[in-house]
């Protein structure tokens, strides 16, 4: 049983929770909000004995195993260095990082712990790409990869009016890559590995905030291209071409219906029984993970994150996508 405190009262914190309590491997024990209402509003929702407004007391808590993180993505680094430096593992919500070094301090400083730190990541967990892994070697050599996803905001309407809501303030390391791009790339490395060479272009919105991008990828003998938007939707589906047929994908975030097209056979479309909560089996495998303290299974997902933050970060060093105190370094 896994006592977890938890950074953050938002839509997906309570998603989080919810799947928490359903999987049985967690026990809530307390959560941080900067609203202490909020916070005691949260915590009476899901039983939480323990509400605090400061980060330093939930990092010093001995009842807590491991925290989870939801804040916004500026956030991500100091929190999760706070939490690891207490001895907590870490879940963050993704992108974890904006960049690699970022990665790599906070992996270092949980190997001092003995604790660790993942992504929270859902397509990485998600029983859908599973099937995707087991259905392409299917349609011989894979020649092209379109992976789309892009879903307008629900805050863009107050955008277009003239209220920043934090979804679309840049200031808090919010881009379309960070925040709706960055599952397509899980995808793309999760599926066929780390591309040999990677093009970005994109759109800003009048404040600086990217709204809508490409990635083009390059690998031996197969080209990719993921397109992704925050102010937009996906109507279409996602497609792999290989030479002996094609795979169609519904979402490629979280895959329900996957179509499987070979030349000359009749089509075979495969629907995916999932819990209604999109979180619930990312739950359970961090639950796995974090009760045996399975480092190798850990670094198993924490190498397909570097890989995912590497590629963002690039795209946004050509994008000149530059996030606060970046400047130098990006």
């Amino acid at each position: 049983m896994i006592r977890l405190g938890m950074i953050g009262t938002g839509k997906i914190v309570h998603m989080f929770a919810q799947a928490t309590l359903k999987s049985g491997n967690y026990r809530l024990e307390a959560v941080c909000s900067r609203d202490k209402e909020r916070g005691k509003a949260f915590a009476k929702e899901y039983g939480i004995s323990q509400v605090t407004v400061s980060l330093e007391e939930l990092a010093e808590m001995k009842d807590v195993d491991a925290v989870y993180i939801a804040s916004p993505n500026s956030c991500h680094f100091s929190q999760s260095m706070m939490m690891l430096r207490g001895g907590k593992h870490v879940i963050c919500e993704k992108p974890v990082v904006p960049s690699v070094r970022e990665l790599q301090e906070l992996l270092e400083e949980a190997k001092k712990h003995q604790v660790i730190l993942m992504e929270a990541m859902r397509t990485a967990f998600d029983p859908g790409l599973k099937k995707l892994e087991e259905l392409i070697p299917l349609i011989g050599p894979v020649r092209r990869a379109t992976l789309e996803y892009g879903k307008y905001s629900s805050r863009y309407d107050a955008f277009l009016n003239g209220e920043i809501l934090n979804a679309f303030n840049p200031s808090l390391a919010n881009a379309a890559v960070m925040d709706i791009g960055v599952y397509a790339v899980y995808g793309l490395v999760r599926l066929f590995g780390k591309p040999e060479e990677i093009r970005g272009l994109n759109v800003k919105l009048s404040n600086g905030m990217e709204g809508i991008g490409t990635i083009l990828a390059r690998y031996p003998g197969m080209i990719s291209e993921i397109l992704y938007s925050k102010i937009t939707d996906t109507i279409g589906e996602s497609q792999i071409q290989g030479e002996k047929g094609n795979i169609l994908v519904d979402m490629i975030s979280e895959p329900s219906r996957i179509t499987l097209k070979l030349r000359n056979q009749k089509e075979q479309v495969f629907r995916l029984t999932k819990d209604p909560n999109p979180l619930y089996e990312e739950a359970k495998v961090l639950a796995s993970i974090l009760e045996n303290r399975d480092f190798q299974r850990a670094e198993w997902y924490q190498k397909q994150t570097a890989v995912q933050i590497g590629i963002i970060e690039e795209v946004r060093r050509q994008t000149g996508i530059v996030f606060h105190g970046e400047a130098d370094t990006l």
